[in-house]
């Protein structure tokens, strides 16, 4: 066994522990338990994601909590990191000082000048490996007067192939979740990271569905060059899908240019209340596309339109597909009847359009526009919108 208590603690413990923010938490504790005298300390770790390049982790004396910092895609061209004592950690230097105040106080690095005026005597950034050659990194200041001592530096310095390891862990774990809840939807992202994944298994739920088209999609792609077909496209999908997450529903794909969404009717659950929070999602997607539109207006782009339907039913939710390529998705009768009602309203020119089961159980005001036959639904049905 390592007599070294808090190695000990990185090899056994820490890597169980929920989060890098945990680790971090209880490292700082033992540190100072230690003596160390710690004032403030950073880990910075490497993420997957398609807008943020890494996280930090901050821990400051007389904080509550760790703070969580999401760092995006570009600040490599900024002078924040240009300039800063984290760049020589990616270059190949395995760590940086910096006496920040006292009689060999030096500082090279503009930042570190607030960390002087917050208190802080003595800085150390320190590189951690990881498996694939790179790095996380770290940064250590102290308020004791004379800074940090040589054997400090030593201890920290010895620390960092373990405490690079269960960040490595930790981060690919936290990655591994993000990854899945946005290509696959917090549900399905969840189910899969637990090992749900054994291929025709699904359970029947019951829903308000919610499902969106962009109108005249195909005209629009012969028009304009693929990559401003791309920008469109995600400019129309942040429109429609974040008001189904601040609603409480779950964006369950993107189907071409069509967004499928869901609000889950649970047990003993007031089923008037999420078809309003569903009609609210989808009259707040109407308004963020005019707003859209007048952006697009601006800029001497042609306007967009979409239709939203609302159904409410029971669908299979499971993991369907060949045994080389799964997707969750829910299937049954009552997609394909939101499906139709949303070609529906196109037909109609309506932004939003209802079964008579959503408009039945909604609290909304709603006016019925006839009775329809629909293409592979049986008997006609008859379709509302919001008055």
């Amino acid at each position: 066994m390592n007599p070294d208590p808090v190695f000990d603690w990185l090899l056994t413990d820490a890597p169980s522990l929920p989060s890098c923010r945990h680790v971090l938490e209880e490292l700082i504790a033992r540190l100072n338990a230690e003596g160390m005298q710690l004032h403030r300390a950073v880990l910075g770790i490497g993420v997957l994601h398609p807008e943020l390049m890494a996280k930090t982790y901050t821990w400051e004396r007389g904080s509550k909590y760790v703070s969580e910092t999401e760092i995006h895609h570009g600040i490599e061209t900024t002078a924040q990191y240009l300039d800063g004592p984290f760049r020589p950690l990616n270059e190949g230097t395995p760590f940086v000082r910096q006496r920040l105040a006292g009689p060999d106080a030096a500082i090279t690095y503009p930042m570190l000048e607030a960390q002087r005026d917050a208190g802080s005597t003595d800085y150390i950034a320190i590189s951690l490996p990881r498996s694939d050659g790179n790095i996380y990194r770290s940064s250590w200041t102290t308020d004791r007067d004379n800074g940090f001592t040589d054997d400090e530096i030593q201890r920290l310095l010895a620390l960092r192939p373990i405490i690079g390891m269960v960040a490595e862990l930790q981060s690919r774990a936290e990655m591994t979740k993000s990854v899945l809840n946005l290509y696959l939807g917090r549900e399905a992202g969840r189910r899969v990271y637990a090992g749900d994944i054994k291929r025709g298994e699904g359970n029947t739920i019951r829903s308000v569905l919610w499902m969106c088209d962009l109108r005249g999609f195909t005209s629009l792609s012969d028009s304009i060059p693929l990559n401003h077909l791309i920008a469109t496209l995600n400019d129309y999908f942040e429109a429609v899908t974040g008001p189904i997450h601040a609603s409480g529903g779950e964006v369950l794909k993107f189907i071409g240019d069509a967004v499928l969404g869901i609000f889950r009717i649970e047990e003993e659950a007031d089923i008037a209340e999420i078809c309003e929070r569903a009609l609210s999602a989808a009259e707040l997607a109407v308004a963020n596309m005019r707003i859209l539109n007048r952006r697009r207006d601006r800029e001497d782009k042609s306007p967009l339109s979409c239709s939203i339907a609302l159904h409410v039913g029971d669908a299979m939710y499971g993991n369907v597909g060949a045994h080389d390529r799964l997707d969750f998705t829910v299937i049954g009768p009552a997609v394909n009847l939101c499906a139709r009602l949303e070609s529906l309203a196109g037909s109609l020119g309506e932004k939003i359009i209802c079964s008579s089961e959503f408009a039945t159980i909604s609290t909304a005001e709603m006016r019925t526009v006839g009775m329809h036959e629909l293409k592979n639904v049986a008997a006609p049905v008859e379709a509302f919108v919001p008055a």
